[in-house]
């Protein structure tokens, strides 16, 4: 009988293995798929590195850790992706990088620029739960919500402000209103609403952190797991190779695929996971002449300003080694809870859309490099999630020596799933201990 099995070999279950695996505690990771990593994909094309699936990393102390542990040594962004764009009226305007830099923006009108003027003043809602857009429009307005907050929204979550709840997708501004009673002066106190970290890559892509996780742990691929149960004090799991038994069991995969696996343990609690909205996204490659494209970060697409696309990231202005040298390489984002559309769509379709629209914005000529389309791409942190939370810690306290882990509990980041990831496996380790 195992120690300890992981089901998903994405960054989550991989952080959770790696992590065990130092404590001494034997581990395997089963994967259902031919190669690791989950969303996690780098590839080449030609002379160009694409990033299929995360883009960037934003570092918290659990990813600057385990990089140590790994001696993996990371590409930080260059000084351009501190500025970011909002596409506005045929235009790219600079985002204002703090508080009170939004009042000489033009971004926002002056009506605007009062209601943000007003929110240290603004009370606290009465509302057991708020959306973003509610939270938003209630202490900084209409406009602050479709030019900033809305397009942030589509550039993490691919979502819908309207949907997603202030306290569970955007905790850190949640927080500020009930620390500070005003965002205004918690950023003043914090000297900063942004996030804290360094944005990061790797020489050959994300993809370098998945490939030495995995040299770390035994991973056993194309090993699909069917069926968890529980016998005594142990776990009994059907997979593709035969039948495992385990004191414990890390569920690390999507919410739908472990729905379907707690369904012998828990058939309610498999119906509720199961209920976790996907958003679908299209990733688009494209290649335009070197120095065509601003010095920045990348740029968002307001909902409303007539353009079907998210948003695009200037990725070889981020990290210049992801291109040949006389080529920039932007990365561009569709669909989302606003446009699901996009599933119903060929790729040609996609990639050409994508073009054109890029084309109009930049004012320059790009050519298509790769469009590929995520149907089920980010989960999404809706008002009432926090029944899901609720829901994971009572299937662990029922069924001792269960574990569920991944992006669809305690944040959709990279970052976040190896910090989640490691505090598992810390409990995981107290479990056995004890």
């Amino acid at each position: 009988m195992k120690e300890a099995v992981v089901v998903g070999s994405g960054i989550s279950g991989l952080t959770v293995a790696y992590w065990l695996k130092k404590r001494g505690v034997e581990v395997t990771v089963f994967e259902k798929d031919d190669t690791p990593g989950g969303t996690v994909k780098t590839e080449r094309e030609g002379d160009f590195l694409l990033e299929i699936g995360p883009q960037t990393v934003l570092t918290n102390e659990a990813l600057e850790e385990l990089l140590r542990e790994l001696n993996l040594k990371p590409i930080e962004a260059t000084p351009h992706a501190k500025e970011r764009f909002i596409y506005k009226k045929g235009k790219l305007i600079p985002l204002p990088k703090g508080p009170f830099s939004f009042i000489t923006s033009p971004l926002l009108s002056l009506k605007g620029k009062l209601k943000v003027l007003k929110e240290p003043w603004v009370p606290p809602s009465e509302r057991e739960e708020e959306s973003v857009a509610q939270f938003v429009r209630r202490r900084l307005g209409e406009e602050f919500l479709r030019y900033v907050v809305g397009p942030f929204i589509s550039g993490v979550y691919a979502g819908d402000p309207e949907e997603l709840s202030v306290k569970y997708a955007t905790p850190k501004i949640y927080q500020l209103e009930k620390e500070y009673g005003s965002l205004i002066k918690g950023a003043i106190k914090k000297r900063s609403l942004g996030p804290k970290g360094k944005i990061i890559s790797f020489e050959g892509g994300l993809k370098d952190l998945i490939d030495r996780l995995t040299r770390e742990v035994e991973v056993s691929l194309e090993n699909v797991v069917l069926r968890i149960r529980k016998k005594d004090e142990k776990f009994i799991l059907d997979t593709r190779r035969g039948k495992v038994e385990s004191r414990v069991v890390v569920v690390a995969s999507p919410a739908y695929t472990s729905s379907y696996l707690l369904k012998d343990l828990s058939w309610s609690a498999s119906l509720e996971f199961d209920k976790i909205d996907y958003v679908p996204v299209a990733v688009v490659h494209l290649s335009v002449k070197k120095g065509s494209i601003p010095k920045g970060f990348g740029f968002l697409v307001p909902r409303g300003e007539g353009k079907r696309i998210l948003g695009a990231l200037f990725s070889s202005v981020i990290f210049p080694h992801v291109a040949p040298q006389d080529k920039d390489l932007i990365t561009v984002y569709m669909g989302g809870a606003t446009d699901r559309g996009i599933v119903e769509e060929d790729q040609e379709t996609l990639g050409q859309i994508a073009k054109k629209e890029v084309e109009e914005i930049l004012k320059t000529e790009a050519q298509i490099l790769r469009v590929t389309l995520w149907k089920k791409a980010i989960p999404q942190y809706k008002v009432g999630h926090g029944k899901f939370l609720d829901l994971a810690r009572e299937m662990e306290d029922i069924h001792k020596g269960l574990f569920l882990t991944g992006n669809y509990l305690h944040g959709v980041s990279l970052a976040d799933c190896v910090k989640s990831s490691k505090e598992v496996a810390e409990r995981v380790e107290s479990f056995l201990k004890g």
